[in-house]
């Protein structure tokens, strides 16, 4: 027999969450299920570890990637399946495993519990679902939640072509399976998944039931160059432009000069250094 927890993280959708859950509600009305909104940004893994005495076999993230990412991080290790309800503002991860981003679709999908292992990576003491970044990426997430348009397609791009145009690339050095890399980036993009910014292919080959991770090196280059090629990266294309590289590894290594601050699935840390690798699985509903 299952037993559901949904987790609603009321800040994703625009608080759609909790306006769906008559929905949720009427569609489990003859499961064991439980729901909880969580008070407290970041908050989630711990509710979700906070939760494991009451022997839940699925947890449900109700949000986006981020949100997504919490849960995970309460579980790995936990004989617990995992599922979404996609209400961020770009539900990235799962457009990687070609999954329907229709919540009626998906509450059916959850409801039939059929599922497939994915890798879950580790950075240094915990875990990331979808894509991790530093550079300019970071600048991005933070001039998106200042920026009036706030439809996620649109706040991406116009906070990307407007950093893209400001942002002063900066010299990093990072070891992918052992090969040394120091280069003066924009961009460093790890992914598990392939896309961010509600579908750009930032990292078009990664695979999530693969080990290895995939790394997008956007390096320092003419500002026009940038931006001519720039549309490459919704079709996955721009690993054909010169300064631009495509890396595949199990490990990646980074150590930076000062304290830094990176994004994981939206979500901005400071770190010093990172160690990124795949070894655990999640059952993730598919």
């Amino acid at each position: 027999m299952r037993k559901l927890l949904f987790i609603i993280n009321p800040a994703a959708g625009k608080g759609r969450g909790i306006k769906e859950i008559p929905r949720i509600q009427q569609r489990f009305k003859k499961f064991d299920y439980e729901i909880i909104i969580s008070k407290e940004a970041n908050g989630i893994t711990k509710l979700v570890q906070d939760e494991l005495e009451k022997n839940y076999t699925d947890i449900i993230a109700v949000g986006g990637d981020g949100t997504l990412g919490e849960v995970i991080n309460g579980v790995v290790d936990k004989d617990i399946t995992v599922g979404v309800l996609p209400l961020g503002s770009g539900n990235d991860f799962i457009k990687t495993l070609g999954l329907s981003e229709d919540f009626e679709e998906r509450l059916l999908a959850i409801e039939k519990g059929l599922t497939k292992e994915i890798y879950a990576p580790s950075v240094n003491e915990h875990y990331f679902i979808n894509v991790l970044g530093w550079g300019v990426d970071t600048e991005i997430i933070k001039e998106k939640e200042k920026n009036i348009i706030r439809e996620g397609k649109l706040n991406y791009l116009f906070s990307t072509l407007k950093m893209l145009m400001i942002y002063k690339p900066r010299e990093v050095t990072f070891t992918i399976d052992e090969k040394v890399y120091t280069k003066e980036v924009y961009l460093v993009a790890v992914g598990n998944g392939r896309y961010v910014g509600n579908g750009m292919k930032i990292c078009p080959g990664a695979n999530p039931t693969d080990q290895e991770l995939e790394a997008c090196i956007v390096e320092k280059m003419p500002l026009r160059t940038l931006l001519r090629h720039f549309s490459k990266i919704f079709k996955g294309t721009h690993g054909t432009v010169k300064g631009i590289h495509i890396l595949k590894g199990r490990q990646i290594i980074v150590k930076f000069p000062r304290p830094t601050v990176i994004q994981e699935d939206g979500t901005l840390r400071q770190v010093e250094s990172l160690y990124l690798k795949k070894e655990k699985k999640i059952r993730l509903i598919i």
